[in-house]
């Protein structure tokens, strides 16, 4: 059974991750695939047994939140990239009907404590440029806003990650700066473009979206 739905928008949902097969096989693909890794900047291999004791550390972390992304219902097509039309997880997003429960990417808020959180986020390449990550970003932030009161919400991206900067830039977050050559990935240093929303711009900037 999938994980149980903790956000819901008009065209995603934001569930739990569940430590079964199709949760681990998606968070270990992105965590060893090449064309995921090093746009995330995970350069050790991820094996099984170490996948399933991030997800097992995650379920009692009270400081991160780890959400994996799902098509609302109608938004699902007969096939996901994450999962096929055979696959035997299928099923609405809260664990009935007929539509993929297959995620489609990740938000996490981690590092969450009285003030402050850092927001990360990943989507599978098949359904970029619809949308879905603005919308996923938008529920979680709002719950980091308006459900646990934080007050400031970080994120960071790679400096050559035009399209994660964007995104940002869209929802209001601001530039702060850029921290050079502070991450290695890919066997490469590279610089990380660092921003953050404060709770008021926040409010602010979802107003003009209404």
């Amino acid at each position: 059974m999938p994980g149980h739905v903790f956000l819901r928008g008009d065209r995603v949902v934001l569930r739990t991750v569940d430590g079964d097969d199709r949760d681990v096989d998606v968070l270990g693909r992105v965590r060893n695939e090449p064309a995921f890794r090093r746009t995330l900047g995970f350069d050790a291999p991820w094996p099984r047994s170490r996948v399933e004791s991030f997800v097992e550390a995650t379920a009692d972390d009270e400081t991160s939140f780890n959400l994996l992304v799902c098509l609302a219902d109608g938004e699902a097509s007969s096939e996901s990239a994450l999962g096929g039309a055979d696959d035997p997880s299928r099923g609405t997003a809260d664990g009935s009907g007929d539509a993929p429960v297959v995620p489609i990417g990740a938000v996490n808020l981690f590092d969450v404590d009285r003030v402050s959180g850092t927001l990360s986020y990943w989507l599978d390449e098949d359904h970029r440029g619809e949308g879905y990550a603005t919308e996923a970003v938008s529920l979680l932030v709002d719950h980091a806003v308006d459900q646990l009161g934080l007050h400031r919400v970080a994120a960071e991206a790679f400096a050559e990650n035009e399209s994660s900067q964007r995104l940002l830039d869209r929802l209001g977050f601001v530039h702060e700066g850029t921290a050079r050559e502070c991450r290695i990935a890919d066997g490469k240093y590279r610089d990380v473009e660092r921003y953050a929303v404060l709770a008021d711009e926040w409010r602010d900037a979802s107003e003009g979206y209404e």
